[in-house]
């Protein structure tokens, strides 16, 4: 699904009104995009064919969506969930103690551009675009490169990189409290903030204001994620 950055983009360059669901635009309407062609032989060992061109290659078993956040399963599930007895559970006599994370790993799942690299992973992007998958990186001028071709990582992928960066979350009360609506655009800013999955939104022109709050956006996506994280992992760091 492609979402709203990327396609402000394209409204800037294109006539009429763009539009974000599965498609991209054109004039007044929406198409599918075209796959990314891609030869299987043409990718080294390791790397497959993916959405846009050669991809590592992946178990796409290896994340999982927990509490709304993208997440390894083998370091954050597998750990932190007690094992049932098949029998059942009478006073906790079946169930084995959750296992406890380490300072290290708690770091590491409480930093939203790891979740941020992991999740890109996932969907297979090609590795010009994990690059992009960064709070630090991914930014208006490497969107618009994108566009205009610029840059090895299609514009095709930015909504994949964009719902990664969000985490497929819901931003909005954030980016309100953050002043992202003050805009000759208004609350219409709003629904940049919000990346769940298979959202459908009308773009025109009157978005373009919406443009100066991206480093807003993208502090609420970072922030939210964050706390989420430590607020759920705190309990499972192992005490020195």
């Amino acid at each position: 699904m492609l979402r709203l950055w990327a396609l402000l983009a394209v409204s800037v360059v294109l006539p009429g009104q763009a539009c974000v669901s599965s498609g991209v635009c054109g004039g007044s309407s929406c198409y599918t995009p075209p796959p990314v062609q891609c030869n299987p032989s043409s990718c080294q060992p390791g790397y497959s064919c993916g959405h846009y061109g050669c991809a590592r290659n992946r178990a796409r078993s290896s994340l999982t969506q927990k509490n709304g956040i993208v997440v390894p399963v083998e370091v954050f599930v597998n750990q932190t969930v007690p094992t049932r007895n098949i029998f059942g559970v009478e006073r906790h006599k079946f169930v084995t103690p959750e296992n406890k994370i380490d300072q290290k790993k708690y770091d590491q799942l409480t930093n939203p551009n790891y979740l941020f690299r992991q999740c890109c992973e996932d969907r297979r992007l090609p590795d010009a675009c994990l690059h992009k998958c960064h709070f630090n990186v991914f930014s208006k001028n490497v969107l618009q490169s994108m566009f205009f071709k610029n840059d090895p990582c299609p514009i095709e992928a930015a909504a994949d990189i964009q719902y990664c960066a969000a985490q497929g979350r819901d931003h909005r009360e954030c980016c309100h409290v953050n002043g992202v609506q003050g805009t000759l655009a208004g609350e219409k800013c709003l629904t940049f903030c919000d990346q769940r999955p298979d959202k459908v939104v009308q773009l025109d022109y009157s978005f373009l204001p919406c443009y100066d709050r991206f480093e807003t956006i993208k502090r609420c996506f970072y922030d939210e994620i964050k706390n989420r994280m430590e607020e759920k992992l705190a309990p499972h760091l192992e005490k020195n």
